[in-house]
């Protein structure tokens, strides 16, 4: 049976169906462009997307590290000084007095250094991920639901969850924290929308607030209840999400209204790609029924029939011209 990667790769079959009973993933270390391609979710199946630079969410990470300090002997330098002798006759011819005096000598061992010893394993611990100055989240969906969850980011660790109301959003960070957001207000004219609901949240740590995005909409900035520091753990987890997800792009900073404007309007105004999870290069594992293809635009582009030509029927010539002569 080919690995994953090998049936994303293939052009045929058109889509990959994963078994509710199986848990497939990405090859540990590698990601896949997934450009073009969608995830169909249900309430009852999950995604959860990683960095491939980084190990996978169930890989535990506990660095082993043996150091030796480094020893020094030094001895102290010694100094043999004889002090000058003076004679001097009671005549009045007087010699002059002599001096003699030996330099003093160092012995002086440098001290030795022995580079510690560290045995480490491949992958860095969550913990060690530095501070940033925010994070921000964008993706495109379809669904049918107007109230659901979203995804968890940072699930371990600093964890971020997306809500929806039916008419707004709720952002939820460090487990009990709330800030409700409404995306609408007019922010420009013209995103060039499809059939794609594109969607950023934003959280600024230093200036301490949030803001969200719905397409060409955006609410106001709100100020975070506490402080709050994301730790930058790649990982996010869709786990409630029933409909279609695609083009998911992860910073490590808060976007301006340019960056917004450049992915809300898919790359018409601008190039855009995340700096922690860049859709073209990611890794994923998944839980219970949940389908990869292609997204609805790639498919509009393929020729109908199955993609195989129709055979053109063949017209007996000779039969033909007697029918028009009788």
């Amino acid at each position: 049976m080919d690995t994953l990667e090998n049936l994303v790769k293939m052009k045929l079959p058109l889509f990959i169906m994963m078994v509710a009973t199986n848990c497939a993933s990405t090859p540990d270390g590698s990601g896949l462009n997934l450009n073009g391609k969608m995830f169909t979710l249900s309430g009852y199946a999950g995604l959860r997307l990683f960095s491939p630079y980084m190990p996978p969410p169930w890989f535990s990470t506990t660095p082993h590290t043996t150091t030796r300090p480094y020893t020094t002997n030094t001895r102290p330098y010694t100094t043999n000084t004889r002090p000058y002798t003076t004679n001097t006759r009671p005549y009045t011819t007087t010699r002059p007095y002599t001096t003699n005096t030996r330099p003093y000598t160092t012995n002086t061992r440098s001290y030795i250094t022995t580079r510690p010893h560290i045995t480490t394993h491949p992958y860095t611990p969550w913990t060690t991920a530095p501070t940033t100055r925010g994070v921000s989240v964008c993706l495109r969906y379809i669904s049918d639901f107007d109230r659901f969850s979203y995804f968890t980011l940072s699930p371990s660790s600093s964890s971020l969850r997306l809500y929806s109301d039916g008419q707004g959003f709720t952002l939820t960070f460090n487990g009990y924290n709330n800030i409700n957001l409404y995306p609408r207000i007019r922010l420009w004219s013209d995103s060039r929308q499809n059939m794609w609901t594109s969607i950023c949240f934003t959280v600024d740590t230093v200036k301490k607030v949030a803001q969200m995005f719905r397409n060409s909409d955006m609410s106001p900035r709100k100020l975070l209840p506490t402080q709050y520091t994301w730790s930058g753990e790649p990982v996010i987890d869709f786990s409630d999400f029933e409909g279609q997800v695609t083009d998911v792009q992860v910073w490590d900073y808060p976007l301006r209204y340019k960056e917004v404007l450049y992915y809300t309007s898919a790359g018409f105004y601008g190039p855009y790609q995340g700096s922690v999870l860049n859709w073209s290069y990611i890794s994923f594992s998944i839980r219970g029924g949940t389908l990869l293809e292609e997204t609805f635009e790639q498919q509009m582009k393929l020729p109908a029939g199955g993609g195989k030509p129709r055979r053109r029927l063949r017209r007996d010539k000779s039969k033909e011209a007697r029918r028009q002569l009788s």
